[in-house]
């Protein structure tokens, strides 16, 4: 039995050997990068039974452990409207300009009102030594100041149509002409001439003559241009180096002038006292009308060339006024007596005195020539020429009616207009009117 137990025991462990795995070998290292195992070395193999399974090393910095993700809630910004970017059309969102204006306005024509002599005795018609000394021609003028003020702004958003408002001004000037016979002056007699209503004749009447009376005698005039308009434009052309607006719209334009003679006599011989006389014409235009016009630009540079032209067609408001005035004093016992005759002077009498008014159709053109360079994007500098026209229109000298009654005249009478009259009477002559000169400015859009 014991035998048996020792033959078995023998044949089961070599089994248990044989079913055993054989471990494969490991490939051989590679030899490090530059070095070669020597011929004939083989490489040692691992020892059996050594586990060669080992755990992989992570290669790099080691791992950063982030903290959990925590979902919150976003906001994102308002959305805002988009505003498209606005271009400059050729007017520009807004413009406007400020000029100095320095006119010279129509002078007035005078008919012939004063005539002198040097040789004392009184003026006659024919006499070689009688001159004219005021009338008969335009008084004498000086320019006047003024201003003229545009504002403007586009209507659409491509800034080709819009509007403009203009106003401009004359400032009220006087000029006068003065004849004395007092004070050294060579004048030593002088009158004024009218027509009889009783003979027709052509007299003088005589208001300075040595030892019977001395005068001081003063013509004034004075002259109130101003105006406004306001106008659609239009742009119909715009390159660089050209632009054309249209303009369309209303014209208002004033004309105020007047003509004042004034005279103070100093009597010594008859009815000695004082005698003061004024008489004052008045002419009032005022013009409404539709206006049409172009204005062209051409630039270069910073160099510019603007014209402008318009015209105006309407109806000008005419208004006459004339009115006159006598004082009379006379040296009375313990005193002086004063009386006064409102309504007649010397051309004006009862009969030509107060108002007169009348509508006509006429026509206004204007043109404007400037020069000039620009400033940057929104300014320009410049300097030109204006004229403005008024093709009907009522001036005071033209007023005057030299037919007179002496007997009317309260001068020669003493007492004041002793019957009715029709001479002289109320007369609406028409002429033209202008008016032009320089100007300097500075316009700016923006």
């Amino acid at each position: 039995m014991r035998t048996v137990f020792a033959v078995v025991a023998f044949a089961w462990v070599p089994a248990t050997v044989v079913a055993q795995p054989v471990p494969v070998p490991p490939p051989p290292a590679e030899p490090p990068l530059g070095l070669v195992m020597p011929v004939g070395i083989e490489p040692p193999f691992l020892q059996s039974g050594k586990e060669v399974s080992q755990p992989l090393t992570p290669v790099g910095p080691a791992p950063v452990e982030l903290p959990p993700l925590v979902h919150e809630p976003v906001t994102l910004p308002e959305a805002k409207p988009v505003t498209p970017q606005r271009a400059s059309g050729p007017l520009g969102p807004s413009w406007g300009s400020n000029e100095l204006l320095y006119w010279w306005p129509m002078r007035q024509t005078v008919p012939p009102l004063v005539v002198g002599t040097r040789t004392g005795l009184p003026p006659v018609f024919g006499d070689p030594s009688a001159s004219l000394l005021i009338g008969g021609r335009a008084l004498d003028s000086e320019p006047h100041a003024g201003g003229r003020f545009t504002t403007g702004s586009a209507l659409n958003f491509s800034e080709t149509f819009g509007y403009e408002i203009t106003y401009f001004f004359l400032g009220t000037r006087t000029f006068s002409n003065r004849v004395t016979d007092l004070g050294g002056s060579r004048v030593r007699s002088f009158g004024l001439p009218y027509t009889s209503t009783t003979t027709g004749a052509n007299e003088f009447l005589t208001l300075a003559q040595p030892g019977a009376n001395s005068s001081l005698l003063n013509l004034s005039t004075s002259t109130r241009v101003q105006g406004w308009e306001i106008n659609t434009v239009a742009n119909v052309l715009d390159n660089e180096h050209l632009k054309l607006n249209a303009l369309a719209g209303w014209r208002y334009f004033q004309v105020h002038e007047g003509l004042r003679l004034e005279q103070t006599q100093l009597r010594f011989a008859e009815m000695p006292g004082v005698v003061r006389t004024a008489d004052q014409f008045d002419a009032h235009n005022r013009f409404h009308g539709g206006q049409l016009g172009l204005h062209a630009d051409a630039r270069r540079g910073i160099l510019f060339c603007e014209m402008t032209a318009k015209v105006a067609f309407g109806q000008n408001y005419e208004v006459v006024k004339n009115e006159g005035m006598t004082i009379l004093q006379n040296p009375v016992l313990g005193g002086t007596a004063t009386r006064a005759f409102g309504g007649s002077g010397i051309y004006v009498q009862p009969s030509n005195a107060g108002r007169s008014a009348n509508g006509v159709f006429a026509v206004v053109p204007e043109g404007t020539v400037k020069l000039g360079f620009r400033i940057g994007d929104t300014a320009r500098v410049y300097a030109g020429y204006s004229f403005i026209y008024l093709s009907d229109a009522v001036r005071p000298g033209d007023q005057i009616d030299r037919t007179l009654n002496p007997a009317q005249i309260p001068l020669v009478n003493g007492v004041g207009p002793v019957f009715t009259a029709d001479r002289p009477a109320r007369i609406m002559n028409r002429t033209d009117f202008w008016a032009q000169g320089l100007i300097i400015g500075l316009e700016t859009r923006y």
